[in-house]
């Protein structure tokens, strides 16, 4: 193990060959730190030509600022030469031995206009567009009555998005609770974080996205401050008949049910 310094602030932007030095070190090999595994990483960074970690974001892992933290991985910010990406970084506990799977999902659905711009990737890294913006629900929340065409033309975009995935056999697997799945960037809600993707299983992504977005009772309530949400059991319907056929008139015929 290497000595940690405890520092009431931690730089917030770090170059690779000072991130073995501080508390930063943690993030390269969380939750279970070894000098030479964080070396090991180190190196794929260099590879994949990071010059500095970026210790901003709302969640914390050990006091740290990161964009998102989960149980395959955590998120930061990373620079290369001048741009700014998004880095994730596998954790020694998670459940799999590499990022080639989602890397391959992922660019599946670049593909077709879906998801963060995959840029490249190592077995314990994945670098990507940084996508700004806020969380669905809280977007949402921020929004005013006289907000209800911009709050369509979202939801609209979202199902859109969801259909993509469908049409090419693509199952996101987290959209049935997607409210640290969708960022609302520019006024363009953009689906994040394919680490549960898969195409061995049936497809489900719009019924499961408009569960989440017009059944959930929490989203549902928000979504009913700026527009009046779907009647349940004609929605119902509708979700039942598309699962039966996937087809673009019952896509429509959802469409239709929600007022998009």
């Amino acid at each position: 193990m290497i000595h940690l310094e405890v520092a009431a602030l931690e730089e917030a932007e770090i170059p690779l060959d000072r991130l073995l030095e501080g508390r930063a070190s943690l993030l390269l090999c969380y939750p279970r730190f070894t000098r030479e595994e964080a070396e090991r990483r180190l190196e794929e960074l260099r590879g994949l030509g990071v010059d500095a970690i970026i210790l901003e974001g709302r969640h914390e892992v050990e006091g740290l600022k990161v964009l998102g933290k989960g149980h395959v991985s955590i998120a930061v910010e990373a620079r290369v030469d001048d741009e700014v990406y998004a880095l994730k970084i596998r954790r020694t506990d998670a459940d799999r031995e590499s990022f080639m799977d989602e890397a391959e999902k992922l660019r599946m659905a670049n593909e077709v206009g879906v998801g963060p711009r995959l840029v490249r990737h190592t077995d314990n890294f994945l670098l990507m567009e940084l996508i700004q913006g806020e969380y669905l629900p809280e977007w949402i929340e921020a929004l005013s009555p006289g907000d209800a065409e911009l709050l369509r033309g979202v939801l609209k975009g979202l199902l859109e998005k969801a259909r993509k995935l469908d049409e090419i056999g693509l199952d996101h697997g987290e959209l049935s609770r997607a409210h640290r799945h969708i960022i609302v960037s520019g006024g363009e809600p953009r689906l994040i974080d394919f680490e549960s993707a898969s195409t061995e299983r049936r497809v489900s992504n719009i019924t499961s996205l408009t569960q989440y977005l017009f059944i959930n009772r929490r989203m549902r309530r928000l979504i009913s401050r700026i527009i009046e949400p779907p009647e349940i059991q004609p929605l119902i319907e509708a979700l039942k008949q598309y699962k039966r056929e996937p087809s673009d008139e019952n896509y429509r015929r959802i469409l239709e049910v929600c007022g998009l």
